[in-house]
C-alpha cells in the first residue's frame, strides 16, 4: 500500500512550482516559444533578416502573453487542479488499503489496531465535515488540508499495514510452549540443552522486538489521532470573518504537516 509512494509536498511553495511547470508546459506556451527559438537561431545564422526577427518576435511575444494569462490569471485554477488531482490519488489509496488491511487485522485478531481503523475513518469524517462549515471545497486551501488530512489517514493505514504484517511474522512462535520446553530443558543442564535453550530463547527475543514494534506503531497513530482531534478543534474554532483566519488555519495545518513528516521519517 504505502503511502509514502504518493507523499508529495503541498506547501504554498511547492503548489507555486507546480503551477510555474503546467503554465510552461501549455501548447500556446511551448509552439510560440519553439518558433521563436527558430526565428532566433535563424538570425544568429543568417543575420537580421525579416523572416528570423518576425518569428523571434511574433513567437516570443506570444509565448511571454499567454504565460503571464496562464500564471496570473489561471493560475489559482491550475493549483487547485494540481493539489485535488492529488487528493483523488490519495482518496484512492486509501479505499483500496482498507479493503484488504480490516481483514488482515481480523485475521490476526488485534482489536486495539482495528479500533484504530474506526478511529481515523471517524476523525477524518469529522475533520471534513468541519472543513466544509469554514471553506468552499472549490477553494485551493480546502483542497490542499483536506490533502494533509488523508495523508494522515494513508500513514495511520501503513503503520497498522506494517504492524500487521510484523504480528504475522511471528504467528507460528507459540511462546507458552517454548516456555515450558525452556523450563523443562533448564532442569536437565547439558551442552546440547544448552545449545537447544540457546535457539528457544533467540525465537522469544524475536517475537519480543516485533511486539514492541508493534506497540511502538500503534502508538505512532495514537499520537496522530489525538493531533487530528486538536487540529480539528482548533479550526472549529476559528473565526473565518477575521483577518487572521487564514494564518491561523495555516499554523494548525503546519502541526498536520510536521506530524506527516515524522510519521515517514519513523518508517524509513
Amino acid at each position: 500500500m504505502r503511502s509514502s509512494q504518493l507523499s508529495k509536498d503541498i506547501s504554498p511553495a511547492a503548489i507555486k512550482k507546480a503551477v510555474i511547470s503546467t503554465t510552461l508546459q501549455k501548447p500556446m506556451t511551448v509552439y510560440p516559444a519553439a518558433l521563436g527559438l527558430l526565428g532566433g537561431f535563424t538570425t544568429l545564422l543568417f543575420g537580421a533578416g525579416p523572416i528570423g526577427l518576425t518569428a523571434l518576435i511574433a513567437g516570443g511575444g506570444v509565448t511571454l502573453m499567454n504565460w503571464l494569462f496562464e500564471y496570473y490569471v489561471k493560475g489559482d485554477k491550475h493549483a487547485n487542479e494540481f493539489v485535488r488531482v492529488y487528493r483523488q490519488q490519495l482518496e484512492k489509496r486509501r479505499v483500496e488499503a482498507l479493503k484488504s488491511l480490516e481483514q488482515d487485522l481480523k485475521d490476526i485478531n488485534n482489536d486495539h489496531a482495528l479500533n484504530q481503523v474506526k478511529l481515523f475513518r471517524n476523525k477524518y469524517d469529522n475533520f471534513h465535515s468541519i472543513l466544509d462549515r469554514k471553506l468552499d471545497e472549490t477553494e485551493l486551501t480546502y483542497n490542499r488540508y483536506l490533502s494533509i488530512a488523508e495523508q494522515v489517514f494513508l500513514n495511520g493505514l501503513d503503520n497498522l499495514e506494517n504492524a500487521a504484517i510484523s504480528l504475522k511474522s511471528i504467528s507460528a512462535i507459540d511462546y507458552e510452549r517454548i516456555e515450558k520446553e525452556i523450563q523443562k530443558l533448564d532442569q536437565n543442564d547439558t551442552q546440547e540443552n544448552r545449545q537447544r535453550m540457546n535457539e528457544l530463547k533467540t525465537r522469544l527475543d524475536l517475537r519480543a522486538n516485533q511486539l514492541e514494534r508493534v506497540s511502538d506503531l500503534l502508538l505512532v497513530n495514537e499520537r496522530a489521532l489525538t493531533q487530528l482531534d486538536h487540529v480539528s478543534t482548533k479550526i472549529a474554532n476559528i473565526d473565518t470573518q477575521q483577518n487572521r483566519a487564514h494564518l491561523d488555519m495555516e499554523d494548525a495545518m503546519k502541526e498536520l504537516s510536521h506530524l506527516i513528516s515524522r510519521a515517514e521519517e519513523y518508517s524509513n
